[in-house]
C-alpha cells in the first residue's frame, strides 16, 4: 500500500510540474495513438510493458508503445537482419545500444532512418534548447552530410571518462606485511607473496589467484598496463587500437615499441609465473563477475569498471591502486573525453506512421526530470522528491543491487537521456556507486590519464564501407597476436613479419581514413 501511495504521489507531481516542459502540451494524443519501437535488453532488465517508467510515460502523453524487446545477446542479429533487408522495421530505435554510428550514416543515406533535424527544431524543444546550449552534443551526432538521424545519449553523473580501474585486496597485503604497489616491479613481488603465501588466510597457499583479467573485455582487460611502456591500450572508441598522439597525430597502439616491449615485459615479468590468470584470455562476462563469491576472497588483483564487478560479497577488503610505473618511471592511464555521450538514443524510420508526433514523444525524456526517472528510476520508487527542487536516491532494499533496483522499473543507463554535469550536484548527488567511481579516478587515476583515446566519430558511407573492409580482419589479426604474446611469449621474434602483415591487410589506409575524419572533426 505505501508502494502505490507513493506512487500516486510521485505521479501527481509529476503532472503538476509539466506545465515547466518548454513549449509542449499535455497529453501529446487524447486517441490513445500507438507506435511499434524495437528496444535492446540487458538480462538486469525488468518487462518494459510492466515498467513504472513506462506507465507514467504513457499516463502523461497519451501515448501507447508496443514494445518488441529483443535480448542483448540476440540483439544485433535481428537488427542487422531487419535493418539489411528493409523488411519487418519498427516505427523507431530506443536506447544508447540500439544502432552504430555506421547504421546512422548507412541507413540514414538511404532513407530507412529519417532526418531529425527539421523535427527537432519544430517538435522537441527540450532536444532543441540541449543543441543550442551545448554545440559539442550537436558536434558529436551530426552525420557528414548535415544530418541528425539519432537523438543522443549524454550521462555526465560518473567519471566515464576513465574506464579501467585496478583493485587489490587490502587484507591480503595486512596479512602478509605488504604495501600497496606503485610499480611494475612492486606489483610483481605483490603476487608472487599472493601466489606462494597463505594470503587469504585459510591454511592452504595453493587456492589465491594472484590477479585475474578479462582480456579485451574493456576496463576489465589490462591493456591499461601498456601505458607503462608508452601508450595505454583498452578498447577505445570502436575497438580501434587508437589514440591522439602529439599535435593531433593518431597512433596505432600494437605497432608502437612500447606496445612491443610491454608485450615482452608482461609475459616474462607476470604471465609466465603464473600471477595473472591464464583463463582470462578465455572468460566471459559471466564467469569474470561469478569470480570471488566464496566464503573467503580468492582474488588478490582485479581490474574492473566498478569495486563491485566481482560481486560485493568481499567489496570491502579491496581498495584502488594507481597505474603502475614502469621501468623508466612513468606510466600512463587511457582517458576518453566522451564517453558520456553517444550519438545513438532514439532513431525513427521511414516506417513511422507519424514522425511529428513520435519526435515529440521521445523529446519528453530530454527533459532533466524525466531523463533522471529514465537513468536513475521513477520519483516514489527510485528517487525521492525534497520538495525544493532536488531529489535523493530512495535506499535500495537489502539483497538488492543498486544496479537490480533500477533496472527493474527503468531503463537505466541505456535510454535517451540528457543529464549533464550541472544537473548533478545542484538537482541531485552523485548515487555512490557514481560517487565512488568518481572519487578513485581523481584520487588515484586522473593524473596519470594522459593517453587520449580516439574520441566519437560519424564517418561517410564511404569511409564507413571502406573501413569494414579493413578493420575487423585487421584487429582481429593484432589482438590474436596480442593474446599469444602476453600468453605464450615470442613477441620479439614475431615483430617484423607481425608489421608486415598489418601493411598488408591495409593498416595505412586504415589510419588515413581515421586522421582525414580526426581532422574534420576534431582538428583544430
Amino acid at each position: 500500500m505505501k508502494r502505490i501511495l507513493a506512487v500516486i504521489l510521485a505521479l501527481a507531481m509529476l503532472l503538476a510540474c509539466t506545465a515547466a516542459m518548454a513549449e509542449t502540451t499535455y497529453p501529446l494524443s487524447d486517441s490513445g495513438e500507438t507506435f511499434n519501437l524495437i528496444i535492446r535488453m540487458r538480462p538486469l532488465h525488468g518487462n518494459a510493458d510492466e515498467m513504472e517508467l513506462f506507465k507514467r510515460m504513457e499516463e502523461l502523453t497519451g501515448i501507447h508503445i508496443v514494445w518488441e524487446q529483443i535480448p542483448q545477446a540476440e540483439y544485433d542479429e535481428v537488427k542487422n537482419l531487419r535493418l539489411g533487408s528493409n523488411k519487418n522495421l519498427p516505427e523507431g530505435f530506443f536506447g544508447k545500444f540500439s544502432l552504430s554510428n555506421s547504421d546512422l550514416v548507412v541507413y540514414g543515406s538511404q532513407g530507412v532512418l529519417l532526418p531529425l533535424n527539421d523535427l527537432i527544431d519544430e517538435y522537441a524543444p527540450n532536444l532543441k534548447a540541449l543543441l543550442e546550449r551545448r554545440p559539442d552534443i550537436r558536434k558529436n551526432i551530426t552525420a557528414p552530410d548535415g544530418n541528425i538521424y539519432s537523438t543522443p545519449y549524454v550521462q555526465e553523473g560518473e567519471d566515464g571518462t576513465i574506464a579501467s580501474n585496478i583493485m587489490i585486496n587490502v587484507e591480503w597485503l595486512k596479512r602478509l606485511g605488504l604495501e600497496k604497489p606503485t610499480t611494475l616491479v612492486e606489483l610483481e613481488e605483490v603476487l608472487t607473496a599472493f601466489k606462494e603465501q597463505d594470503a587469504n588466510g585459510n591454511g592452504d597457499p595453493n587456492d589465491e589467484i594472484p590477479m585475474t583479467f578479462k582480456f579485451l573485455g574493456s576496463q576489465r582487460d589490462i591493456g591499461g598496463f601498456f601505458g607503462a611502456f608508452g601508450y595505454a591500450d583498452t578498447l577505445a572508441q570502436g575497438n580501434s587500437h587508437i589514440v591522439v598522439g602529439e599535435d593531433g597525430k593518431l597512433v596505432f597502439v600494437p605497432v608502437t615499441e612500447g606496445y612491443k616491449e610491454g608485450c615482452k615485459y608482461l609475459y616474462e615479468h607476470f604471465f609466465a609465473n603464473g600471477l595473472i590468470d591464464q583463463e582470462g584470455f578465455t572468460m566471459d562476462k559471466k564467469t569474470y563477475n561469478a569470480q570471488n563469491q566464496g566464503e573467503i576472497a580468492n582474488i588478490g588483483v582485479f581490474m574492473c569498471w566498478n569495486s563491485f564487478d566481482l560481486g560485493t560479497v568481499h567489496e570491502d577488503e579491496y581498495e584502488p591502486i594507481s597505474p603502475l610505473l614502469g621501468p623508466d618511471g612513468t606510466t600512463s592511464w587511457g582517458t576518453s573525453a566522451d564517453s558520456t555521450m553517444a550519438a545513438t538514443g532514439f532513431s525513427i524510420t521511414n516506417v513511422c506512421h507519424n514522425p511529428e508526433l513520435l519526435m515529440q514523444w521521445v523529446d519528453t525524456f530530454y527533459d532533466p526530470i524525466w531523463s533522471m526517472q529514465c537513468d536513475l528510476g521513477p520519483i516514489g520508487i527510485n528517487i525521492k522528491d525534497n520538495g525544493d527542487g532536488t531529489y535523493d536516491y530512495i535506499p535500495t532494499p537489502e539483497g538488492m543491487s543498486y544496479d537490480e533496483f533500477r533496472y527493474m522499473e527503468a531503463f537505466a543507463s541505456d535510454g535517451p537521456i540528457a543529464l549533464t554535469s550541472d544537473f548533478f550536484g545542484s538537482k541531485i548527488p552523485r548515487s555512490a556507486g557514481h560517487q565512488a567511481k568518481f572519487d578513485r579516478n581523481e584520487n588515484y587515476y586522473r593524473k596519470y590519464a594522459t593517453t587520449i583515446y580516439l574520441p566519437n566519430m560519424i564517418m561517410s558511407e564511404e569511409d564507413t564501407d571502406e573501413l569494414s573492409l579493413i578493420k575487423t580482419d585487421l584487429i582481429a589479426y593484432a589482438e590474436e597476436m596480442r593474446a599469444k604474446w602476453l600468453s605464450k611469449g615470442g613477441v620479439e621474434e614475431d615483430w617484423d613479419a607481425y608489421i608486415q602483415q598489418l601493411n598488408d591487410m591495409g593498416l595505412e589506409k586504415y589510419m588515413e581514413i581515421y586522421q582525414r575524419n580526426y581532422d574534420l572533426t576534431h582538428g583544430s
